[in-house]
């Protein structure tokens, strides 16, 4: 089921049914059949929410107020078409009392959200409320009264529970609004008091849409550790939602902005270094502060536009992994001063395994990367990846394949990520070979588990092929388009140390697959490594980057006695940028 109900869908079936459970109970000769499927559709309602009911966190007590307005006028038809004897009265009371929760879900939802901020692991502050930790109970209890009301037609005993959930949802939601207005000023000072107290020099600005957690989670084992050696570390993030998911990936402090007042209240004087991980819209609203020394990490290093996107240019500091890193911005006409870039290596990849000379090749590693937000950012390998696995099944090759997250979020990747965990399991269980796919390769293992446990690569234009370089293992770049070999060389100068592979050109893929066993490109592999990844000894590689961010902070100066005034916009959107939310790479 929620396979099947994925994304908008949900909301676009349920709304669905909603209307014709109202159509039904308003022009049909049986107005039961309308309540039947108004049911039906509080169930399904129920059933998508179920795993928000009790879970702390600000709830979205309107996400389906539409449908739920709808089911609401499919009971007020059915009790006005069938009468109620004896019952008119109490029932009368019931709908009132449901068109006014309904009416005023939404808006005291908005209270409860307005004085709710997700907090986590911040020392000195209680994110708990109220209104944040059942909010799901009273979406659940709402649910039960509107069901109990579609019965009443027909057991008109359950009018009295049905009133007084009504009732009570709407008293325990009117007095929490009261308390969430009076929460919101002190709640806030609590965190600035809090931040205040923590004293941590550095800050991990991150926005953007749903699921770009894991781009600050290519980060978080690295500040993690800056934070245990006593370089404090905090993560302001501006959505709710994602400041949510954020709390789930680690133990630093997790603190949401998502208004520039909050943002500014925030800005207190131990922060000295603003550290960035994509080019999100919303960046502009912190780079704005002076005082802070802004850093750009972004989330992966390749030959993508994302990698050299002009905005990078706005922030004081530009930490690459190495001199590839500058030269790709001066190479496509994006002028940044040389002084701004810090090489820093990738320290993503300090665990990495190097390569076993006299180890076989038995194992590969398909990583393809999402489509992307748009066409210059359009490299995906997805519509060739079961000819990709076939090729290696062919071969004898046990198959490790993790897609990018963003592909699962988009029904036509999805499917060709479903073919090809299809084809996998067909042939472990034809040839017994073990391929890890699925949460075994997604979930269970990280990339860096996947690349040790792999003797080659397949891949796209990406920062999956980049990282592989430390390995020095053998890898496939894939070209998706007809562009000419010599023009997508000095545009993507990796792939000069990979074995490419032209999917638009017969025999191109099945040459390439046929390179990782021959592997003529060891030497190239390893000049290009340097050139990538930053010529760093291997004994100090690991900790490039945090002695960088350490040095940032030292070259920022003591704190300002008085925090400087925010220069530029003062109102969100005339702050916004026009980079997609989620620019990067990986």
């Amino acid at each position: 089921m929620d396979r099947l109900l994925r994304g908008p869908r949900r909301v676009v079936v349920v709304n669905l049914l909603a209307a014709c459970a109202l159509l039904a109970a308003a022009t049909l000769t049986a107005p039961a059949v309308g309540s039947v499927l108004a049911l039906v559709g509080i169930a399904l309602i129920g059933y998508l929410q179920r795993r928000s009911f009790f879970r702390p966190g600000p709830g979205r007590p309107g996400a389906w107020g539409i449908a739920r307005t709808a089911l609401l006028g499919t009971a007020l038809v059915g009790v006005v078409r069938d009468g109620m004897d004896g019952w008119d009265v109490l029932t009368a009371l019931v709908v009132a009392l449901l068109v006014l929760l309904t009416a005023l879900e939404a808006r005291l939802g908005g209270i409860w959200s307005g004085a709710t901020r997700p907090v986590a692991n911040l020392p000195g502050v209680d994110p708990a409320r109220p209104y944040t930790t059942a909010v799901g109970a009273l979406q659940a209890a709402h649910l039960a009264a509107l069901a109990l009301c579609l019965l009443v037609p027909v057991v008109p005993v359950v009018a009295l529970p049905a009133a007084a959930l009504a009732a009570g949802v709407l008293v325990v939601s009117g007095l929490w609004s009261l308390r969430a207005r009076r929460d919101r000023g002190p709640f806030a000072t609590a965190i600035t008091t809090a931040l205040e107290r923590h004293a941590a020099p550095v800050m991990v600005y991150l926005s953007g849409p749903g699921g770009t957690e894991y781009q600050l989670g290519v980060w978080t084992s690295e500040l993690e550790r800056l934070a245990d050696e006593g370089t404090g570390v905090v993560v302001v993030v501006r959505e709710r939602s994602l400041a949510q998911r954020v709390a789930a990936l680690t133990s630093l402090p997790v603190v949401s902005a998502p208004s520039l007042a909050d943002l500014e209240a925030l800005q207190v004087p131990a922060f000295r270094v603003a550290l960035y991980v994509n080019n999100g819209a919303k960046n502009g609203h912190n780079v704005r502060y002076r005082d802070l020394t802004h850093v750009q990490l972004l989330h992966g290093d390749s030959d993508k536009p994302s990698s050299y996107n002009p905005v990078t240019a706005m922030f004081d500091r530009i930490f690459v992994a190495g001199q590839a890193g500058i030269d790709r911005y001066a190479s496509h006409g994006v002028r940044i001063p040389d002084e701004k870039f810090v090489i820093v290596g990738r320290p993503q990849v300090a665990d990495i395994r190097h390569a076993d000379a006299a180890a076989a090749l038995r194992t590969v590693f398909y990583g393809p990367t999402w489509g992307g937000f748009n066409q210059d950012n359009s490299f995906g390998s997805l519509a060739w990846g079961e000819q990709i696995v076939a090729g290696l099944l062919t071969r004898g090759y046990r198959v490790i394949f993790r897609p990018h997250p963003y592909s699962l979020r988009r029904p036509e990747e999805a499917a060709h990520v479903e073919a090809i965990h299809a084809l996998l399991d067909a042939d472990r269980r034809r040839s017994g070979r073990e391929h890890l796919f699925g949460e075994a390769a997604s979930s269970t293992m990280t990339l860096v588990d996947c690349f040790n446990a792999s003797d080659a690569l397949v891949s796209d234009v990406s920062s999956v092929p980049a990282d592989y370089l430390y390995s020095g293992k053998p890898f496939v770049i894939t070209q998706v388009d007809d562009t000419p070999v010599d023009e997508f060389l000095d545009e993507f100068p990796l792939g000069r140390a990979a074995y490419l592979a032209r999917l638009g050109e017969a025999g191109s893929l099945d040459a390439a697959l046929d390179g990782l066993a021959d592997d003529r490109l060891a030497a190239e592999r390893d000049r290009t490594r340097r050139y990538y990844l930053g010529d760093i000894p291997e004994e100090t590689y690991a900790r490039t980057f945090r002695d960088a961010v350490r040095a940032t902070v030292t070259d920022a100066g003591p704190p300002p006695l008085h925090h400087a005034q925010a220069a530029g916009a003062e109102d969100e959107e005339a702050a916004e940028l026009t980079a997609d939310p989620a620019d990067g790479d990986e």
